[in-house]
Parts: structure tokens; C-alpha cells; sequence
């Protein structure tokens, strides 16, 4: 059994276009905001997202995710609220920044653990406070790394992206494939197909 230790709507449903069944449960975990090097951050998170359910599940291969916004050598994490929220992309206007989704692949029972991270830059139009209040209108951010959701209404923000758009949105499905077709291959079949 394939769990996804996550309750984000958005992974869900990502992960659900692959065609697998798995369930959902989550890490409760407190996440890493800082390391020496910023990059590591998702990376470290989704490992220990995973760990946290795989210890509860040792016999299930669990999937744990985290994406964060990389600009400027900061990690831009959930805004606190609205104010937040404005104050975050009004930062991001007109500059390239990186979107980063670490996974980790973990089975207690035979200690299989693969890890890796994606990155994806995306470019902002450049913009003022009242499309960023206009956004914000329209799209519910405070749960989102970088107070945006490409998905939705993301023309108003984003001029163009540089890599995969899932891994955007919360989960690189091109790799994650590919790995899963790998550890399936060995173990169970995790796909129908």
C-alpha cells in the first residue's frame, strides 16, 4: 500500500492522476523553516513527513513532499495572513524566483528510502498592489508556499515557468513516476497498468 503522508488537497489529487491507489495520512510533524543551506529545507521536510508515518506503517511505502519558494536566497514559506500574503508577492513582482518540492520515498520493513528534489523557476510579470489585492481576492493562499497557486488564476501573476508545473502545484509526477514504477517493479505493483 502506497500512503501519501499529506492532507493537501492539491498532492491528492496529483498523485490520483497517476492511478494508484494509496490513502492519505498525516505527518504532524513541525517543519524545518531555516538550514545553512536553503535549498536542503523541503528535502529535509519531506523525509521527515515521511519517517513520521512510515514509523506508524513499516510495512506501507510512504510518500512525504514539501515545496517551498526559494527568492533571493530566502525561503518563502505560507504566509502568516493576508498582509503576509501581499507583502510576499509584492517581493516576488518582476523577479525570477524557485519553486522546490523535496520527496522522500520511505519503507521501514526494508529499510527503502530514496529522497531527491525538484526545482522550477518561475518568472512574475511585474506587478503592483492592486493586482496582487486583486489575486488575493480571488485565490485562498494562506496555505500555500510563496502565497500563490499557479492553477489558479496564476496568468494574473506568472509571465512564464522553467520546469515541470506540477512540481509547482506540489509534486513532480514525471520522477515520482519513474521511481515508483522502479520500487513496484521489485516489490508490488503499485500501478493497474
Amino acid at each position: 500500500m502506497l500512503i501519501l503522508a499529506s492532507e493537501s488537497p492539491r498532492r491528492r489529487e496529483l498523485l490520483g492522476s497517476l492511478g494508484i491507489p494509496f490513502e492519505t495520512e498525516s505527518a504532524a510533524v513541525g517543519e524545518l523553516t531555516t538550514l545553512p543551506d536553503p535549498q536542503e529545507v523541503p528535502l529535509r521536510n519531506a523525509e521527515r513527513k515521511a519517517g513520521a508515518v512510515a514509523a506508524r506503517h513499516p510495512r506501507d511505502l510512504v510518500l512525504g513532499a514539501d515545496t517551498v519558494v526559494l527568492a533571493e536566497g530566502r525561503v518563502i514559506g505560507k504566509p502568516r495572513d493576508l498582509a503576509d500574503a501581499l507583502a510576499i508577492l509584492l517581493s516576488l513582482s518582476g523577479i525570477t524566483h524557485q519553486v522546490i518540492t523535496g520527496i522522500a520515498l520511505i519503507r521501514e520493513e526494508d529499510r527503502l528510502r530514496r529522497s531527491w528534489s525538484e526545482i522550477t523557476r518561475v518568472t512574475f510579470k511585474p506587478f503592483g498592489r492592486k493586482e496582487a489585492e486583486r489575486y488575493l481576492s480571488l485565490v485562498s493562499v494562506l496555505d500555500k508556499a510563496g502565497a500563490y497557486a499557479i492553477q489558479e488564476h496564476g496568468d494574473i501573476l506568472v509571465d512564464h515557468i522553467d520546469g515541470s508545473l506540477e512540481n509547482v502545484i506540489g509534486l513532480p509526477l514525471v520522477r515520482l513516476q519513474k521511481e515508483l514504477r522502479g520500487i513496484g517493479g521489485r516489490r508490488e505493483n503499485l500501478f493497474s497498468t
